[in-house]
């Protein structure tokens, strides 16, 4: 049989010899596994970018998580996000606005999550409520904002930013090691103090802005405040003014650091208020809340106190990185208008818990949720609810810098009193391109 073209030049030996030439000279192919991403630097591409004001960053989550015992239903989905993120430098791009930038991060959901099997108000995947949760497929620009950095003295650096607000990105900011579902634990109730904020907030994409204190030292928050509107704008673009026509959230954290033993530590304040008046069983976006359809003309503003403390329990001597931490978190609101009243959660987290492998993460976390009286009360027609608790625990393999691999075992007592406890097993494969 002829072979046509320049298939017939190639004899086996020579396919051989050019794929000895690729792996013995090609950057690409000898240093796949110890680059920074799976695409490297482009051919330089990547390099010449930053440089110039442009940076960009592409990152593949995929989760697949099931219900094996308990909860509402046994069932098991696969979903994925493709996160990608683009920082525009105006100092390096144009010459000149010394610490003004422009971010912008869109997201492309793709499969289902397992939300309505666990328990709704479970939360067990943050990294699929963007940009909603469910069976929601397609990609969105959940964040957008102008930012302008500028030194306050000698020991802060401030920052104002304003825009379309991504929320989890902004929990990421102010929480660095805390992630946002896609490095640690995966359910929300283990990352932040989250049901009553959920109460009074609906979105994980707001118009507004914040301005923040940043500490110098250890480049950690030290204070903010922050103001958006009431509106859910994750999946669209509805004028600025509009999303204020209900209200506004209006925020603040202070944080104080100390340090125990030579080792670093915080205790933080936050605080919330919306000028929204609101009923406890209001539709959300990102959660179903039993109860829709009462009428309920009991509507009040909206607000939490949240208290935060970190403290570095154990430090590799000569390596910062790899240490053990404390993280306690709890939040209180009124009876009315949030569902849940309060919260509680702590959790231990190691980060390169073994010497010979140094970017592995691992963590264990436990939550209670309180309902409100009010609400329970106000939806007991035709929702028998209890208060939520659960346990999560997870490990981070790091099979190189841009590939983790992540089993997760979580064990929660859902919002339904006649359902089981429920066993949700899962795991998670991050790839940075």
């Amino acid at each position: 049989m002829k072979r046509i073209g320049f298939i017939n030049s190639f004899s086996p030996s020579a396919l051989l010899s050019l794929c000895a030439v690729l792996f013995t000279t090609n950057t690409w192919a000898e240093d796949i596994w110890t680059r920074d991403k799976l695409t490297g630097d482009w051919g330089g591409g990547r390099t010449t970018l930053s440089d110039h004001g442009v940076d960009i960053d592409l990152r593949l989550s995929q989760y697949y998580q099931g219900v094996t015992s308990g909860g509402v239903d046994t069932n098991s989905e696969y979903g994925g996000t493709m996160d990608y993120r683009f920082n525009f430098d105006w100092k390096k791009l144009f010459g000149a606005g010394d610490g003004f930038s422009i971010n912008m991060h869109a997201r492309t959901r793709f499969g289902n999550d397992i939300g309505a099997d666990a328990g709704e108000l479970t939360l067990p995947s943050t990294g699929l409520l963007m940009p909603l949760p469910g069976d929601y497929h397609g990609t969105d620009i959940t964040g957008l904002t102008v930012n302008q950095m500028f030194s306050v003295g000698e020991k802060h650096i401030g920052l104002v930013t304003m825009g379309k607000l991504d929320i989890l990105d902004a929990v990421t900011m102010f929480f660095p090691s805390v992630g946002y579902g896609q490095e640690g634990f995966w359910n929300v109730n283990a990352l932040v103090s989250a049901l009553p904020w959920f109460g009074a907030v609906n979105g994980l994409s707001l118009y507004g802005g914040w301005f923040a204190t940043i500490n110098k030292e250890n480049g950690l928050g030290q204070s903010a405040i922050l103001v958006t509107g009431t509106q859910n704008q994750t999946t669209q673009w509805g004028s600025i003014s509009d999303s204020f026509d209900d209200g506004a959230w209006i925020a603040g954290f202070h944080r104080f650091f100390y340090t125990l033993d030579d080792k670093q530590g915080y205790f933080m304040v936050f605080g919330g208020f919306s000028t929204r008046e609101q009923a406890s069983n209001d539709p959300h976006d990102h959660i179903f809340i039993p109860g829709q359809g009462i009428e309920n003309t009991d509507e009040e503003k909206p607000w939490d106190i949240a208290l935060y403390l970190s403290q570095v329990l154990w430090q590799a001597e000569g390596d910062p990185n790899r240490k053990t931490t404390l993280l306690f978190g709890a939040t209180m609101g009124p009876d009315n208008p949030q569902f849940a009243q309060y919260n509680f959660y702590a959790s231990v987290e190691a980060y390169g818990p073994n010497a010979s492998r140094p970017d592995d993460r691992m963590g264990a976390s436990g939550w209670y949720n309180a309902f409100s009286d009010q609400f329970t009360d106000l939806v007991s027609p035709v929702a028998d609810l209890r208060d939520l608790w659960g346990f999560e625990f997870y490990y981070n393999f790091a099979i190189n810098k841009w590939l983790h691999l992540t089993p997760n075992l979580q064990l929660i007592q859902n919002e339904w009193k006649d359902d089981d406890f429920a066993v949700i097993p899962g795991i998670r494969l991050i790839i940075d391109f």
